[in-house]
């Protein structure tokens, strides 16, 4: 027996974006459009872009608060997930307000090897990239932030290529992965993780935070 064709009168299936802290969802909540409620806990943002309805949550910084949260959407159907907010460069040629797609996302402090990194789905990607040029990166997730010249060196050393630090993403990826559901993630440079870290975060966060998740306007109609 054939597959039946999905029914064009349906309503589609929301795109689930997540970003650890409000400011990072940029004009998805700042323009008055979305409609705020609680699932599991989990501050969520419900509206439409380009007709498609969109699912913002907001996690929480670390790993713990971003599965929690990427469970909570989950729940209410997503058809996949968009991570979205800001990161370190831990390699020069990435300088502040650089938009980084992840190609692949590693929980870096871990201690099981198995299951560490995931690949973000490539038709996700490839649209994004499309959509908003930029480079791609491993991105690079832990619960501490990289503050220190010694840690910095270590991730450096660790991973040849362009590489930048978080705390959300390989959670999310790890989830979308359990569920078989695709998942990309952008995140903006805000610094050069190191010993000046907090301040170049500070400086830089009103005004660049919310870029990724402003750049869904383009992105969603664009989706497979």
């Amino acid at each position: 027996m054939s597959a039946q064709p999905p029914d064009p009168t349906e309503d589609p299936a929301p795109v689930g974006v997540l970003a650890a802290l409000p400011g990072e969802l940029g004009s998805l909540i700042d323009d008055g459009a979305a409609r705020e409620r609680r699932r599991l806990g989990v501050r969520i943002f419900e509206r439409e872009l380009g007709g498609v309805p969109i699912l913002a949550a907001v996690s929480g910084v670390g790993k713990v608060a971003a599965a929690t949260a990427a469970g909570a959407l989950l729940a209410e159907g997503v058809r996949g997930l968009l991570v979205v907010g800001t990161c370190g460069a831990l390699v020069r040629g990435l300088p502040a307000g650089t938009l980084v797609h992840c190609s692949t996302a590693f929980q870096t402090d871990l201690a099981v090897r198995e299951g560490r990194q995931v690949e973000a789905d490539p038709a996700w990607l490839a649209a994004w990239q499309e959509a908003v040029p930029g480079p791609s990166a491993w991105f690079l997730t832990a619960d501490r932030p990289v503050i220190t010249p010694w840690r910095r060196l270590r991730l450096r050393r660790a991973f040849a290529g362009p590489c930048v630090a978080e705390m959300e993403t390989a959670a999310v990826a790890a989830v979308a992965r359990a569920s078989g559901l695709p998942w990309a993630a952008m995140r903006v440079v805000t610094d050069m993780a190191g010993p000046l870290t907090a301040r170049r975060f500070r400086q830089n966060y009103p005004t660049m935070a919310g870029i990724p998740a402003d750049s869904l306007r383009i992105l969603i109609p664009r989706l497979p």
